[in-house]
């Protein structure tokens, strides 16, 4: 490295206009979320970054086109679509509530969306016999959890058709307050951006409430499974911080990246 190079980050700084200050503890985390992030992408050009823990491709579907694509972590980039517009509409995302309404699965949200994910993922169902289970739906949005035994995925959906899927890990065996991440990432940018989490809770756990850039999202829980979603201008793949509640009432609440997976 000559001296150039090592005086460029102190000639940098000197242009920036903004004050120096002491970044806060969520604002570290996602500094040092990034720096892994940007680091791993550096080192392999052929696998997705992501926060700590496994994410694994989506499949995006807008205006009848299905693409498959990985999740982003930290995205510079709008998700691929037919119509350019992203596979979930900005006017569909801005209708999202914090807290979600949990149909039947007759309802008719529940049916339409149970159909199309199994739509979306026929090569991997091929007819089998599903079942659904973490249903909710927020704003305009309807997730699910569908399985036929051996395949499980989450998907999200809107009335027009638009939607992601992702085939997911069956729930692991956690200790009773526990609450691990399987899944989760961040995709999109702007008014169609969005982060998403998956994962498993011990018996114990009763709630799991994130919170992000200022949203607070109750997460559905249904046989030891959470999931949750929420608009995110930038999408990090990660929550700032996590209330954990048991069913003897107690809280705890954690960092985002805490219950993801330890290497």
């Amino acid at each position: 490295m000559n001296d150039h190079e090592k005086n460029l980050p102190r000639l940098l700084a000197a242009l920036d206009a903004a004050p120096v200050r002491e970044l806060t503890e969520a604002e570290s985390n996602r500094k040092e979320h990034l720096l892994r992030t940007v680091m791993s992408s550096a080192t392999s050009v052929s696998q997705p970054t992501a926060p700590p823990g496994r994410r694994r491709p989506w499949l995006w579907v807008a205006a009848g086109a299905v693409t498959a694509t990985a999740a982003v972590a930290v995205v510079a980039q709008a998700p691929h679509s037919a119509s350019g517009s992203g596979p979930l509409p900005a006017a569909e995302l801005a209708s999202w509530t914090g807290t979600p309404s949990r149909p039947s699965a007759t309802s008719p949200e529940a049916t339409a969306a149970e159909k199309w994910c199994v739509k979306a993922l026929s090569s991997d169902y091929s007819g089998k016999p599903v079942s659904y289970a973490n249903l909710d739906v927020r704003g305009s949005i309807t997730s699910v959890v569908v399985t036929d035994g051996k395949t499980t995925s989450y998907c999200l959906t809107d009335k027009a058709g638009h939607g992601m899927a992702e085939v997911i890990d069956p729930v692991k065996k956690l200790a009773g307050n526990a609450v691990e991440v399987d899944s989760a990432g961040g995709h999109g940018e702007g008014s169609t951006g969005l982060n998403y989490m998956e994962g498993s809770v011990g018996s114990d756990v009763r709630a799991v409430t994130l919170h992000d850039g200022g949203r607070t999202i109750e997460a559905t829980i249904q046989n030891n499974r959470f999931t949750a979603w929420w608009p995110s201008a930038e999408p990090s793949g990660s929550a700032d911080k996590v209330d954990i509640t048991l069913k003897n009432g107690s809280t705890r609440t954690v960092t985002g990246d805490s219950i993801f997976p330890k290497d």
